[in-house]
């Protein structure tokens, strides 16, 4: 059954990036697979020297009562490694955001293996997807701990859907990915290590929705119901919560017990040091601007020697405040590794710095189909007549086709990007050459032409457009301090724009500041990068592509709307509906042909009306590495789309002795 999964859902769809050929890297799912696979036996299992003297200290069991009985088994990609050291990251901003959390990974039952062509074994060691879409059935490792040492098993699973997803004090609305043809999942629990799932309508991407990527990590599919029971009422009296609640600050239980989920796994930044894992490592400490991460003790993996990973002891996480000295500190060497917030136009620096820094430059492959793209508000509030102009497809035609993509290129990106309009890869199945070009000409007389329709011909004595109600047009993009060339990117593009005679300004916040004025539909042109390009995202996950959800930033309203059933939010216009109905019968049909046909005309929709106004694509990552850090491809795919570095295992890297 795992097979009909690999070739039917991802089918070497990553081909294009380059990245199988030079992967050496295996998985076993047991050491019984393994053993039969290679005749090779492993007769003893090794672990670290700083868990040998914990086992030594009486303060842990032996490693071979940590492993599950069947454990993972991984060949690592250059050799085996060796044991020890701390790994150094920096943050420019939250922690959360980073390297570390890149590294750290998100404890996910299924993985995207590393020559992403397939899926292969991670927490689960192996399941079974039925032909009609309909049932799935996951197998767990037995004898697998929490990081505490508690066990894991299909209770954590039951104790997820039963007592959160199914509690409507919980979770009001069930997400519409568990409810496939309007009923929730049906979970069975076969034995403590075997449960089936069973839905009223087909899931072809429920392996990719729900067991590989983020919605297939920690928190998102299991609980540690041994940790939170304590703060759910089916298992401790209400006047025990009652305390808790008064001791810690929350107004009631569901307060409390919402709090204490999300640091199982709803982002790492929220994580805290009492959070049991399954991860590789475990928050063991943290300070305001630092995390310091260590071993899981119960780690479920070894490599092909019986070493139980990961190999390297600990991971210190430090924010440094802004990427100036997050570039400072890699060009120094005191990273271990960088990529998360990296940019491409540092590429010569980083480069030229390294021999010095002792690291060296890897040229990975980001998926992306615009590595920068602007989306204008079509909710906007406070400003109805902006709004309206945003709203008027001419408006975003005329943005697309005033920005110079090949000076773009040329200019940030030494020609190794492509021109293009945000839609997905080459290789992408959905993809036709006709969604890459749409309005990705550069055009200022389409894009003036375009705005005098409008009624927009009016200028002022410094001959900006005037609108409607006789003010300037201008527009205010605004972003988080982030990852890639936003900044250079961004003042190229404001240049384009003020040369049709728009007043731009550019306006750098807060995370969390930006993320408040975008839900609050404030933002009048907001930043992405344009991930969800590959297949193996898209289209289970529609990224930007329609009004799915409320934190659209050029949709919430409508998002919401759609989120709530009709009963929150706007009303979005029909052409957004239509896509809407499309996205929900790609969803559930097993028909191969329908998909693409009907994914096809979802991308055909976003290319005509330019809700997200793409840039360059495909650019190269540059990942710096330092030069005794081990066990890292030479290539990757370094995307959302494959959660970064979770195909290549992060856990094997390690510290050679010089």
């Amino acid at each position: 059954m795992r097979k009909l999964i690999t070739i039917v859902l991802l089918g070497g769809l990553i081909c294009l990036l380059g990245v199988a050929p030079l992967l050496a890297q295996e998985v076993w799912s047991t050491l019984s697979e393994y053993e039969k696979a290679t005749g090779e036996m492993i007769w003893k299992f090794s672990e670290a020297p700083m868990l040998r003297a914990k086992v030594d200290a009486e303060e842990l069991p032996p490693v071979g009562k940590r492993l599950p009985e069947e454990p993972l088994v991984v060949e690592p990609i250059e050799e085996i490694g060796q044991y020890g050291g701390t790994l150094n990251v920096f943050a420019p901003w939250d922690i959360g955001y980073d390297d570390g959390s890149a590294i750290w990974g998100y404890g996910n039952a299924l993985r995207i293996s590393p020559d992403l062509k397939g899926v292969v074994p991670s927490i689960a060691r192996d399941w079974e997807f039925s032909e009609d879409g309909k049932s799935f059935i996951l197998y767990l490792r037995k004898g697998m701990r929490w990081s505490d040492g508690a066990p894991f098993t299909v209770d954590d699973i039951f104790f997820w859907w039963e007592d959160v997803i199914l509690n409507k004090e919980l979770t009001p609305a069930i997400p519409m990915s568990f409810t496939p043809g309007g009923e929730p999942w049906e979970i069975e629990v076969i034995d403590d290590y075997t449960v089936r799932f069973s839905f009223a309508a087909p899931q072809p991407f429920l392996i990719l929705q729900n067991f590989t990527g983020f919605a297939g990590g920690e928190g998102y599919k299991w609980l540690p119901k041994h940790y939170l029971k304590k703060y759910h009422p089916k298992y401790t009296s209400a006047e025990k919560i009652e305390e808790i609640c008064e001791e810690e600050g929350f107004k009631n239980w569901v307060e409390l017990f919402n709090k204490k989920r999300a640091l199982i796994g709803y982002g790492s930044y929220w994580v805290d040091t009492e959070t049991p894992t399954l991860r590789a490592w475990l928050l063991k400490e943290k300070g305001i601007d630092w995390w310091l991460l260590e071993r899981n003790p119960y780690y479920f993996a070894i490599d092909t020697a019986g070493n139980q990973l990961p190999y390297i002891d600990r991971i210190f996480i430090t924010n440094v405040g802004n990427t100036e000295i997050y570039n400072a500190k890699i060009i120094s060497g005191e990273a271990d590794f960088a990529s998360w917030s990296v940019s491409f136009d540092n590429y010569t620096l980083y480069v030229e710095s390294a021999e010095e820094g002792d690291y060296r430059v890897l040229n990975w492959n980001t998926g992306l189909g615009s590595d920068v793209m602007y989306q204008p508000n079509q909710n906007l509030t406070g400003d109805d007549v902006l709004a309206e102009i945003l709203r008027d497809v001419r408006f975003r035609r005329a943005l697309s086709v005033a920005i110079d993509r090949d000076d773009i290129n040329e200019a940030l990106y030494f020609g190794l990007a492509v021109p293009r309009q945000w839609t997905v890869i080459p290789d992408s199945k959905y993809y036709e050459e006709e969604f890459a070009r749409a309005y990705a000409q550069y055009d200022t007389e389409m894009a003036n032409a375009l705005l005098d329709e409008m009624g927009l011909d009016k200028r002022d004595a410094e001959d900006y457009r005037l609108r409607p109600d006789g003010k300037r047009l201008s527009l205010l993009i605004e972003y988080a301090e982030s990852a890639g060339p936003r900044v250079s990117v961004t003042e190229l593009v404001k240049e384009y724009w003020e040369a049709i005679g728009i007043d731009v300004a550019v306006k750098v916040g807060s995370a969390q500041l930006v993320s408040q004025r975008t839900l609050a539909r404030e933002v009048e042109i907001s930043i992405q990068q344009g991930a969800v390009s590959t297949d193996i995202t898209f289209p289970s996950d529609l990224g930007w592509r329609a009004p799915w959800h409320s934190n659209l930033a050029w949709g919430v309203l409508w998002g919401k709307w759609y989120e709530t059933g009709g009963k929150e939010g706007e009303e979005p216009p029909e052409v957004h509906k239509k896509n809407l109905e499309r996205w929900e019968k790609i969803l559930v049909t097993m028909d191969e042909e329908e998909r693409i046909r009907l994914t096809k005309e979802i991308l055909r929709s976003n290319a005509e009306n330019v809700w997200n106004i793409g840039t360059v694509g495909l650019p190269p990552q540059p990942v710096m590495v330092k030069n005794n850090l081990r066990n890292v491809p030479e290539t990757g795919l370094w995307a959302w789309d494959d959660l970064y570095l979770v195909p290549y295992r992060a856990e094997t890297f390690f510290f050679k002795a010089k």
